[in-house]
């Protein structure tokens, strides 16, 4: 271990337990219209190979249940398509498409590594896990590359 490396980690032994960040919180944004910046990248996730779409927030536009609080600008949340599954790469090919479009791309492996903050619209929805009645994930419905 580099010198810089011990002094960091003697560090952040010393340090205050209030003054370490919290854990960050797997919450994808509220349903609704939001202006974001968007990445794709490879993962592997529990050994199966996927492809993360990953969203930053800009703003939100609107909010499906106005009673609701927007989420903060920065916020970020993802999803993930399983490529060992007929229904993710659809929904992949959905998402993707837009970028293709817009782009010029006509790979997903183009799209994968062109796609890097690329500013656009989305409409997102929520879907319930089906065994954990209290976790949703990110749904998202259209994109428009802005």
């Amino acid at each position: 271990m580099s010198e810089s490396a011990l002094d960091q980690m003697s560090d952040l032994l010393d340090a205050q337990l209030d003054d370490l960040e919290d854990l960050p919180e797997f919450k994808p944004f509220n349903a609704g219209a939001h202006k974001v910046t968007a990445t794709f990248a490879e993962k592997e996730i529990n050994g199966k190979q996927a492809v993360e779409l990953g969203l930053k927030l800009i703003e939100t536009l609107e909010l499906s249940d106005p009673q609701l609080t927007p989420d903060a600008p920065g916020t970020s949340c993802s999803m993930a398509f399983f490529l060992d599954n007929e229904f993710a790469r659809g929904n992949l090919k959905k998402c993707a498409m837009p970028f293709g479009a817009a782009l010029g791309y006509s790979t997903i492996r183009e799209i994968v590594e062109g796609v890097k903050d690329v500013e656009c619209l989305v409409l997102t929805t929520l879907r319930k896990d089906k065994n954990d009645p209290d976790r949703f994930y990110l749904n998202v419905k259209e994109i428009q590359v802005t």
